[in-house]
């Protein structure tokens, strides 16, 4: 049984009923064979927030990388402004230094079993959707077997990065910004993602 739990105070967005094609050990002996078959999966939206410092456009370094987890969708955004920041004047960093900092942000949708599995006030813990789950459509075990073989083939899709064409990523503060133009990237990236303030 998969047992990582991941917990959130981000709402259910979307749920659905994904034909999958797993490999289970059918008769005690490690061979595994593969079954197809139907999973309730559901995704809920979190936040990461990367900060790194540039050189002539070029990423240097990542200093720190935050997530929501249970604190609330988007609560990591503006933690990480305020470490970019003090990063900034801790290393005398300003729109006129050849040294840049950048807060880049990512909404993802995670895939999670739909039924909490414990629930701490408002923070719900959910059984993360397996990383061998893959959704079955004609021609996964095909494509499958060929990778497996060394040939060339198509990597199927799993079922946990099924919403990837969700994602949403973009700079929402810059050391090379005034604090007008930073406020703006943070809100058009909040409003992109659904994210109240």
């Amino acid at each position: 049984m998969h047992d990582h739990v991941t917990f959130t105070r981000s709402p259910i967005i979307a749920t659905e009923t994904v034909p999958v094609l797993v490999f289970v050990d059918v008769d005690g002996t490690g061979r595994r064979q593969p079954m197809e078959i139907e999973r309730e999966v559901a995704w809920f939206p979190e936040c990461e927030a990367h900060v790194g410092f540039y050189h002539g456009g070029r990423l240097l370094k990542d200093a720190i990388q935050l997530v929501d987890h249970s604190y609330g969708l988007g609560s990591c955004l503006s933690s990480a402004i305020r470490d970019a920041e003090r990063f900034a004047e801790q290393y005398s960093v300003d729109g006129n230094s050849s040294l840049s900092l950048e807060v880049t942000a990512t909404m993802k949708l995670t895939a999670v079993l739909p039924s909490p599995v414990e629930t701490i006030r408002e923070v719900r813990g959910y059984r993360e959707v397996p990383s061998d789950w893959y959704r079955n459509s004609e021609g996964t075990l095909v494509e499958l077997r060929k990778l497996w073989s060394g040939e060339e083939a198509s990597m199927p899709t799993t079922v946990s990065r099924m919403k990837e064409d969700s994602t949403l990523t973009g700079t929402i503060w810059s050391s090379r910004n005034s604090d007008e133009a930073n406020a703006s990237l943070l809100a058009a990236f909040r409003a992109m993602a659904g994210i109240a303030v």
